[in-house]
């Protein structure tokens, strides 16, 4: 579309009409409201984006930025580079040869009113994009990389390489959903919305941490590892359940001891009381009774009406959901966290960095991302209930598992 640099009029002096290999750009420009700016050239008549030849030393974004001003007399934003395209040697009317290789860059505009700034071209025009004019199929194929909404470029592969899967849409929540684990340092949250940016919240108490999420956002679910809903006489088909979901992972669940045995004080005191109310079918498991404190205070916070829909999970059940199957590698070694972190990234939630000192562990950050999917299920209908219908024991509080 420009007028020939100078320097390729330099270098015809030198090689005559023998092949160029020349680096163009291709700026596909778009306002926000379904349009996009074309350009008629003068020599052909044909339509086509704002195109151009990119300077020595000139960065070819640049050159995008540079060829929309000169060509329509607008100023643009160079957001992403679309597609990388290797065009066939063509020969100019005075005998001249060159290929080019065509960068094509995703534009946004930002002021000017496009008017036909130079001689290059007969006519400028915002189209509806989906009513373009007719124009060449490699000029249709960069428009369409330029409006595609995807995040890498489109270039060609070599032959016999192996396709890289397309990455997953970014996990967007329709509205805010918070996934919550407990950890060291109290409660460790995953809050996440539509906009696709999990951040992470810790605080030493579930209270604290609402109000502290709620500084951002209202999450409309919060799913929470840990037992909501305590059984009176026995044990609760939610974790019955789950653990056979989980082959070869069930030991995972923990049993859900009775409400008497987790208001008992000491964990002798525990068990007496889980003996007395199961009838002698049940003892207490050191681990089940260790949750005891975080447990009773997520209990208090439920029936204290939070103002939100709060869901129990089990993120090892979320994570065979993600994955297809129980995530068997142990989370706590590197091979777990980055199977754990494959199966979120599949789902397009990519997990937040985590540092050492950090008042939780990786695994928690991890199971907190895993909740904080589910909860965005369960928020859009799609989440499953272990069991189908929850139990209700004397608390009133149904007790399911979801994922």
């Amino acid at each position: 579309m420009n007028p020939i640099p100078d320097f390729i009029l330099e270098m015809r002096e030198m090689i005559g009409h023998h092949p160029l290999w020349l680096p163009g750009v291709t700026a596909v420009i778009t306002r926000g409201d379904g349009h996009v700016l074309l350009v008629k050239r003068s020599d052909n008549g044909a339509w086509t984006p704002v195109t151009g030849i990119v300077d020595p030393e000139e960065e070819p974004a640049t050159t995008a930025a540079r060829e929309a001003l000169e060509e329509t007399g607008v100023v643009i934003s160079v957001d992403r580079l679309a597609a990388t395209t290797v065009l066939p040697e063509f020969t100019f009317d005075n005998g001249d040869r060159a290929a080019f290789l065509d960068l094509t860059f995703a534009c946004t505009w930002l002021s000017g009113e496009a008017y036909v700034a130079d001689d290059e071209s007969t006519e400028v025009r915002w189209w509806p994009i989906d009513d373009l004019p007719p124009m060449s199929e490699h000029m249709a194929s960069r428009i369409d990389a330029g409006l595609s909404k995807e995040r890498e470029a489109r270039f060609v592969r070599p032959p016999g390489s192996t396709p890289v899967p397309p990455r997953p849409e970014t996990f967007r929540p329709d509205r805010p959903v918070l996934g919550v684990d407990a950890c060291t340092a109290g409660w460790v949250g995953v809050l996440v919305g539509p906009e696709g940016r999990p951040t992470v919240h810790v605080a030493d108490s579930i209270t604290t941490l609402m109000a502290l999420v709620r500084e951002s956002a209202a999450p409309a679910v919060v799913a929470i590892d840990i037992p909501i809903g305590l059984p009176d006489s026995g044990g609760r088909r939610a974790d019955a359940e789950a653990r056979r979901e989980l082959v070869g992972k069930g030991s995972s669940v923990f049993p859900t001891l009775t409400r008497s045995a987790y208001r008992a004080e000491s964990y002798e005191e525990a068990r007496a009381a889980n003996l007395a109310a199961t009838g002698g079918d049940a003892s207490a498991s050191a681990q089940a009774y260790a949750l005891r404190r975080k447990i009773l205070e997520v209990d208090d916070w439920v029936r204290s009406a939070p103002g939100t829909e709060v869901i129990e999970v089990h993120p090892e059940l979320s994570f065979a959901r993600m994955a297809g199957s129980p995530l068997l590698v142990s989370k706590k070694d590197s091979a777990g966290v980055q199977a754990r972190r494959d199966a979120l990234r599949s789902q397009g939630l990519t997990a937040p960095a985590w540092f050492r000192g950090s008042g939780f562990a990786e695994d928690d950050l991890l199971d907190a991302c895993a909740s904080a999917w589910t909860a965005a299920r369960h928020d859009c209908g799609d989440s499953e209930s272990f069991p189908a219908e929850p139990e209700t024991f004397s608390d009133g509080i149904p007790a399911a598992i979801r994922v």
